[in-house]
This record gives structure tokens, sequence and C-alpha cells, in this order.
């Protein structure tokens, strides 16, 4: 009896699913997609139905939910491409984790794919490859590099995918730059190099680098980096085929462009926008799609990939955006301002009795303050073992994740309480100067605000998953109720936060144990929890791209400058600092990068330039001259009533206002983080009624901190959080307060003054000199500073006491933080 081979003919190439290009067809034409993937979700459906519509446009976002299904939408797009002809096809995640998972939905699906770039499967267009970011974005990339330092392509490459594009772009953020290792010769020879220079910029900060002080950071001035050009690449040429391989080629050619920042670990060095056209097999693939969960600003694809902004404003996603996971979001500060971080952190420890509880912190300093409890802290050296314990064991208990928001999965019962303690941190050099350039600026906000959201996510990875997520740290809390901050993201996550909001003012918890019951209702699976939560999603649409105006010509300026055409760049830069209008900090920097492309052809207009870009951020290079140091003047009314006033100003609610304090009061802590701390010392002047200052960021640099005190004198404050306990104030640490006191004698000359250093201990060494009428705040004298601003907080918010001048001259004589009391209390005389 004769028979037919149906199966060798339907894996022919003119089977059906080899042909179609729809890619609705080309799901229900797979003939071996497994028993229950019988159907497209109805979110799926749509977003391949608008993709089809728009298959020819060369970038094309598209935005679902995790657990949404995206990663069969990504594959039945490869597909399609395929049988379209464009061919071959890449599937690129940000790391193996999540390669093994679209490998497994597409065996599912039956779509062939190989890992391979050598298979003829991918070379004749027979099968997707699947792998990681990295295996196209770097410096010896199998697709291909173009430039002065190029390397002809192995294997082709016509459609790229990029999956969790939010945690791609980070990665990118990393190849393309050069990093020198503090060990390493060459780190030496930058730091000489470029040491004058420095010097200009801040005499201390220079002095840190030189000793290796562990907050010690500085950004090389523009016009030295280019000056010195032919240097920088003698001495780092050396490392092109060694340490610095994966990222030469991408960068060499933008080196005269890029920023040169130098802390105690290493010299780091960035272009302003990333140069992808020198990788070939993205720069000039067909077509390119990027999917994404939590990219709430599209304007990073325009601004660092090139990508086509008219394409990228218009991103494809389904009908409703509430296909998410159920997570209750609590604040537990916020439900009970008075418990303490001890208290909540007992209440995490409970719930690690009996599951999986995973805590994200920003720093390995945080994770100290777990780690005693912690079945396990994980890094970048052993997350990925670490996470497959967690997925193996529900019952393994406290699980820490060291600054890592993004690309790792719990799903399930591998955790049902996730815990984002604190903000999330800079910890490299680009990241800290980025951030100290934009402090206070929403560009930060965004920044910070995303990252929150992809580590907030991390315990729902589909819509059936469920959890409790509590944020921790009262600057954290701060953040999320600005009001600029919801903008930031994405819908779902908008409209559980509210849930969280009405949950807060529906629900007095007077002690955490109420919040546990509480949480129980989300853990336990409480009908009414479920109808609330699922009843408040289902409505939810997702918003309209942003992308920013200022993007497409960001990406211009650079591409000019990157031919040489410095003067067409220049117009295209000018164009991008007359847009912006409401973010001054964002502003001046982007006239600082107008400068750095008028130096190439105008250095005295470019130094100009840089002197207005200063004057509005103090945080940007000093100019070489030309800036003159704004004095600072004590308040014209009462301390009570300027302190009224500002608080009012900044705080819209008295529960607003004790989350503000509870934050200062986690700045002002001791350790290694110098430059929130001092920002504290500053807000703590404004937020008691003073006016401050930190003149070491200023033209000449003077002391950490300058408060100007309502009854007309000063206070010269030189902070040393991080020095360590039980040593004394050593030589070089009164010496800086003592060149801070010859500072303000100098822009303050009729100006009294008293010399304040903030260190562990009052006593100095027997070297040192101890400044005249010198006052030292202690550990003991800080920590009562840290209550009295804790009582005095409270009496603020008690029935909105903080908008009576009256009522905040009481607290402020009540609690010793009138101008005449303050140093008296809080601080003691310095001593051998």
């Amino acid at each position: 009896m004769a028979k037919v081979n149906f199966k060798r003919l339907g894996q022919g190439a003119s089977a059906p699913a080899n042909t179609i290009t729809d890619p609705r067809d080309l799901f229900n034409a797979l003939p071996e997609k497994v028993s229950g993937l019988d159907y497209l979700r109805g979110p799926q459906d749509q977003v391949l139905a608008a993709w089809h519509e728009r298959r020819d446009e060369r970038d094309l976002v598209i935005k679902m939910n995790t657990g949404g299904g995206k990663t069969l939408v990504g594959l039945l797009l490869a597909r399609s491409w395929l049988n379209e002809g464009i061919r071959p096809v890449a599937y690129l995640v940000p790391d193996d984790f999540l390669t093994a998972q679209v490998t497994n939905e597409a065996q599912r699906a039956g779509i062939t794919t190989t890992n391979d770039p050598k298979s003829p499967e991918y070379q004749q267009g027979r099968a997707v490859l699947v792998g990681t970011f990295a295996k196209l974005f770097n410096g010896l990339s199998v697709f291909g590099v173009g430039g002065s330092v190029s390397k002809p392509p192995s294997h082709g490459l016509a459609g790229v995918i990029i999956d969790d594009a939010h945690a791609c772009i980070a990665q990118a953020d990393h190849v393309f730059r050069l990093r020198v290792d503090a060990e390493s010769s060459a780190y030496d020879e930058l730091l000489d190099l470029f040491a004058a220079d420095l010097k200009v910029q801040s005499p201390s900060g220079y002095l840190d680098l030189e000793s290796r002080h562990r907050s010690a950071i500085q950004e090389v001035p523009f016009w030295a980096w280019q000056a010195k050009q032919d240097q920088v690449l003698s001495i780092l040429h050396p490392l092109s085929t060694g340490a610095l391989k994966w990222g030469w080629p991408l960068v060499v050619d933008s080196l005269p462009l890029c920023t040169g920042v130098i802390t105690s670990d290493a010299f780091e060095i960035y272009p302003p926008c990333h140069p992808t056209e020198a990788l070939l097999g993205f720069s000039q693939a067909q077509r390119r799609v990027y999917l994404t969960a939590t990219l709430a600003d599209d304007s990073v694809l325009v601004r660092h990939f090139g990508a086509a902004p008219e394409s990228v404003a218009r991103p494809i996603f389904p009908s409703s955006a509430g296909d998410i996971g159920d997570r209750m979001i609590l604040v537990p500060q916020q439900l009970v301002p008075r418990a303490t971080d001890n208290e909540v952190r007992e209440l995490v420890l409970d719930l690690a009795e009996e599951q999986n509880v995973v805590v994200i912190v920003p720093s390995h300093a945080r994770a100290d303050w777990w780690r005693d409890d912690a079945a396990l802290v994980l890094d970048r050296n052993n997350i990925h073992e670490g996470i497959e314990k967690v997925h193996q064991n529900p019952q393994l208990g406290l699980v820490v994740l060291v600054n890592r928001y993004d690309g790792i999965d719990l799903p399930g019962d591998a955790c049902h309480v996730l815990v984002i303690d604190g903000l999330p941190e800079a910890l490299d050099g680009p990241e800290r100067i980025a951030q100290a350039r934009l402090t206070g600026s929403a560009n930060l906000l965004g920044r910070q605000i995303q990252r929150l959201e992809q580590g907030m996510g991390r315990a729902t990875r589909s819509n059936e998953d469920h959890a409790v997520v509590l944020l921790l740290g009262a600057r954290l809390a701060e953040r999320l109720n600005a009001p600029e901050a919801r903008g930031f993201f994405s819908p779902a996550t908008r409209v559980q936060l509210d849930l969280a909001a009405e949950v807060a003012s529906e629900v007095e918890a007077e002690t955490l144990d109420d919040l546990h019951d509480i949480m129980n209702q989300c853990l336990e699976r409480d009908r009414d929890w479920i109808a609330y939560s699922k009843g408040a999603l289902a409505q939810v649409r997702y918003d309209a791209s942003m992308v920013v105006e200022t993007a497409k010509a960001e990406r211009l300026a650079f591409s000019e400058a990157m031919r040489g055409d410095y003067v067409s760049a220049a117009r295209e830069q000018q164009s991008v600092v007359n847009s912006i209008t409401d973010d001054d900090a964002t502003q001046a920097l982007q006239q600082q990068r107008l400068a750095t492309y008028i130096n190439f052809f105008d250095p005295s207009q470019a130094q100009q330039i840089q002197k207005t870009a200063n004057r509005a951020n103090m945080r940007l290079l000093r100019p070489l001259a030309g800036v003159q140091y704004e004095r600072l003047k004590a308040a014209s009314r009462p301390q009570a009533e300027q302190a009224s006033s500002w608080l009012q100003a900044r705080y819209e609610s008295g529960n607003d206002l004790l989350l503000g304090f509870n934050a200062l009061a986690q700045d002002l802590d001791w350790g290694p983080r110098t430059d929130q701390f001092e920002q504290a010392v500053r807000d703590l002047a404004e937020h008691i009624g003073h006016v401050g200052q930190r003149p070491e960021q200023l033209p000449k640099p003077g002391p950490d901190n300058l408060w100007a005190l309502s009854d007309g004198s000063f206070c010269v404050i030189e902070a040393k959080s991080d020095a360590d306990a039980g040593h004394p104030v050593y030589k070089k640490w009164a010496g800086q307060l003592s060149q801070a006191m010859d500072w303000f004698r100098e822009q303050y000359p009729s100006s009294q003054s008293v010399p304040v250093l903030i260190h562990p201990e009052e006593r100095f060494d027997s070297r040192a000199a101890i400044p005249s009428g010198c006052r030292v705040i202690t550990t003991e004298r800080l920590a009562r500073l840290k209550k009295a601003l804790a009582s005095f907080a409270t009496g603020l918010a008690s029935n909105d006491a903080f908008r009576d001048p009256a009522r905040v001259a009481s607290l402020l004589n009540d609690h010793g933080l009138t101008a005449a009391e303050f140093k008296r209390r809080f601080s003691v005389e310095g001593r051998y």
C-alpha cells in the first residue's frame, strides 16, 4: 500500500509554514506546536496584526507586559521574516538565562532555532539564531565591525530582534566604553597626563584620586582631552589588543568626542552617543524590532541606537495593558510612619521564615545590613548559580541581590515577597557623574524610576504570578511621592501604585503586625483582593510613546561630529539646548556638550558657553576663567518664617514632610556615600530656616558646606562622614578645614564664622593644628541631632504645624534648632 510522507513534504521549501508571512496565519500553520498552544492570546493577536501592517518599517518598538507572550510574538516575527526572504535573522536577549527560555518557547511552537551562527540552518535562513545581546554588540563581533579598526563579517545578518530591550540598552552603555582599571600602569599615566587640568578643577578632588579615596571622582575637561589626544592614544593603544579589545574598535574613532571620568577604581572613556554604525550586523540590518515591557522613554533608541524617530514614536502594543501579574505594592514607612528601619527589617525576616523573600539592594554596603540573616547574597560573581538554587528551593529564606534590577526571573513559588531596599545607586564613574550633574532633574528621576520598575517586576513574570512588593527607604518613598514621578512608570504599575495609595488611605495601620495582615490577603489569595486588583487593571491602556524632541537632534549632532563637521554638529546641538525649557540641569548639561563641539573650531566661544552652563549647574566643568563666585546671603526674614515658607513650598502634606525628614536622616549616615551626606547637610540648612551652599562645587573650591544662619553669622563645614571611628582627626583633615576658613575670610572679609568639622571623634591628632573656635559634630552629637530632627518633624507634621510660623518657632526652640542653640547642643569643641 503506497503512503505519502507528509512530514517530509511539510518540511520542504514550499510547505505552508515556510511560505506564509502573516504571522497569525503562520502560527496556525506551524505543524509541530505542543498540545495546549492551540491559539494566540488576544494581546499577541493584536500586536501581530499591527506589526504585519507596518512590517516594512526598519525600526519598530513592541510593548507588551512581562508574561504577555512577547517571546512567542518575537519568534513569529523572526520566522515571518525568513519566509519573506529577509535572512538570516537573530533573536537577541540580555543573558544566557533568557536564551534558554526563548529556545524552549521555540521548541513548544515548532520554530527551528540554533545558537550557532556557523550552522547551515542559520546561514540558509531555515533557523532563527538565538543568542545574547553581546553576541552582536562587541568590538570583535562575528557580524562585522566597521571603522578604522575594521573586522569583516564572517556571518550575515538581515533581521534583528532585541528582546528585553531596556536591559540590553543598559548593557550597551558598557559595550561602548573603555575601562582602564586602577591596577593598570596606563591608569597612572592618564592620571599624570591630566594632573594639572584636574587640579584646576578641584585641588582636593585630585588629592583624593592620588590617595585612591573610594569616593574620589573627576571629569577630564573636554578642552584638555581634545588637546592631548596624541598622548591618550599612545597610552591606550598597547591595551587595544588586550584589556580593551572588546571595546576599542567601537570607541576609537569617536575618541576625541569622548568624556574621560576618573575614579579610584578606573579611568573610563565613553562617547556622548553610542556609535552603533560600527556594528555592521546591526547598522546594516534591513529590519530591527525592539521588544520591551518597561521602557518608558523610547528616546534612547533614537539617541543611542540611531533608530528612526518617526517609527519609534508609534510603538505597537495591545489594546489592554492590564495583563500583568498581581502585585500588592506597599511602602511600610508610609503606612506606619513611626516604624523604624530595624522594625521593618524584622518584618521581612519573619516573612522569610516561611518562604523565599528576595531583597534587591543598591550596593554591597547595603547588603551588609542583611548579610547575617541571608541564606544567599548574590552579585555578578555568583548570580547564575544562586538564582538556580532559588528556583529549586521555595523555602530557602532570605536572598539578597546586589544591584541587580533586571535580567532575573523569579516566577511562581521562587518568590512571592520582593523587597526593593532603597533607591538604585550609581556605582561606576559615568553613572556617578551623570547622577551628580542631574541632581534634582526630571531626567535623573526618570532613570531611577525605570530601574525601580524593572526590579519590581522580578517576581511576576506572567499574569498568573502574584507577589507582595515592599519598597523600603525614606528617600525611595519620597521620590515615589514626587508629582512628576508618576509619569515615568508604565500604566499597569501606575495603577498598582494607586491601589497602594488607596490601601494607605483606607487602613489605619498602627503597627507592622497590621501590615502583615494586609500582605496576607495577597499571599493567601483573598478573593476580594484579587477582584479588587484585577478589576483595577482591566481598564488599563498603554500610553503613547515618549520620544523627546531633542533625541533626533542629539544623534544628528553626534553623527556630524563623527564626520568631522563640527560646525554642523554645533548647529544641531544648539537646537537641542534651545528646545529644553523646563529642566535647568539637563539644559546646562546639553550646553556643555555644545561647548565640546564648538571647542574644535572656536575655543574662546566654547569657554563662554561653558561659563553659562556652569552658572546654571555648578556641578559641571568649571571654565578656564571668568566665573565669579556668588556670595551666600542669609534669609531676609526670621528663621521660623523662612523655615515655614520653605517647607510649604517643598511638601504638600505632613506625611510628605515626615518622609522628607526621614530621607534626610538616612542620608546623614556615616559611610562611603559622601556626596549624599554632603547634600543632606546642605538640605538640612534649608529645612530649619537657614540658607545652604556647597562651595566645593563652585568655580574656586571652598568648603564642603557653607551655612548662612538667620543671625547673620556663618558655619564653614567640612564633612568627613567616611572617616573611621576610633581614629583622631588627622593633620590633612584639619588642614582642609583651615584652608576652608582662609577661603571664607577671602570671600566674606567682614563676616563672622565658625569652623565646623563633621567627624566621628572630637580628638585631633597631635600633629594637627586645630582651627580657632573649631566645633566638631561627632558620632554622639550627630545621633542627638537626628533624634531632634525626628521629633521636630513629628511636631511639624501634626495638624500641619509647618504652615504656621509661630508654631515652627516654638518647635525650633524646643528642639535646640535655633541659630543660637544649634552649635552648643549638636557639636563639641575640638581638642587634643
